[in-house]
């Protein structure tokens, strides 16, 4: 049997390094950028940057309803997000495994279409659907189901469909992934012993589909956690989230050190939102 020759230590490193720098330029650089002039401030009356050490823009984000309202907003609009992906994905990811059979790669494809078309198109599409002249009001109107057009822009409404659109694949794929996992003996046992379709969810099905449901919902609420394009277009200016705010004083008010520290705070309640994760993850692993 013909053995594979060892990789010298330094070849090794040779073909780390690019990545390695890579990352260090683009990604570890400007986070510590951003951690430090989250303490700095700007000037009165200018565009320049006091490096002197404070805690005064984290102060004005507590201490200011405007952005802790926005901070709420993007909280329960991520929330509501994620129920409203799990609850769509659940059935869906159980039908693609059990019944999609040699359509299973093409559904799954389809499904991950919003991830690889980027926030922009989707949204832009969706722009049309839902306009006071866009196809469901005029198809509702049609009917004689409404007589004037429902606001579905510029509200929590259009932002949540259009966010869902957005991040129902983050779900669905680690959804699919635990059930295929989970034996279909159980699902016939437990009915063979009584009980019924809704028990069988609760008890056998459910708690064999936690792991993919944490990795999931943890996936949806940081991604619209952050999210900015969708909200923008979809909320036209009237849903304020969080990076919409961070957004406008970076780009509009010019005030880096105040819109680092916005960008911090989400950070925050990413990592918190990780760390949650991980406890519930850890404690189904010793469950099982």
């Amino acid at each position: 049997m013909k053995q594979t020759p060892d990789i010298k230590p330094t070849a090794t490193a040779l073909l780390v390094a690019p990545a390695a720098i890579l990352m260090f330029g683009v990604f570890v650089l400007p986070f510590v950028f951003l951690v430090v002039l989250s303490f700095w401030s700007q000037v009165p009356g200018s565009v320049g940057i006091d490096p002197t050490f404070t805690l005064a823009n984290y102060a004005r984000i507590i201490g200011d309803g405007y952005y802790l309202g926005g901070l709420w907003t993007t909280l329960w609009l991520s929330g509501l997000v994620t129920l409203i992906c799990l609850v769509l994905a659940l059935p869906l990811a159980r039908w693609i495994v059990l019944h999609a059979k040699r359509s299973k790669g093409l559904l799954i494809g389809l499904c991950i279409l919003p991830l690889v078309c980027g926030a922009l198109l989707p949204t832009l599409g969706l722009v049309n659907l839902l306009s006071p002249l866009g196809f469901i009001n005029g198809a509702l109107k049609s009917m004689g189901l409404i007589k004037t057009s429902l606001p579905l822009l510029g509200n929590i409404a259009g932002v949540s469909i259009g966010l869902v659109q957005a991040f129902l694949p983050l779900m669905i794929l680690p959804l699919i992934s635990t059930i295929e996992r989970i034996p279909h003996d159980y699902e016939k046992a437990a009915m063979s012993l009584g009980a019924t379709r809704l028990v069988v969810w609760r008890r056998v099905l459910l708690p064999l589909m936690l792991p993919g449901i944490v990795a999931g919902s943890l996936l949806v609420f940081c991604a619209s956690l952050t999210a900015f394009v969708t909200p923008q277009i979809l909320g036209q200016g009237k849903v304020v989230t969080f990076a919409s705010l961070a957004y406008q004083q970076a780009a509009m008010v010019l005030d880096w050190p105040f819109a680092s520290a916005l960008g911090m705070v989400m950070l925050l309640f990413l990592a918190l939102a990780g760390l949650l994760g991980a406890l519930v993850s850890r404690g189904l692993g010793r469950r099982t």
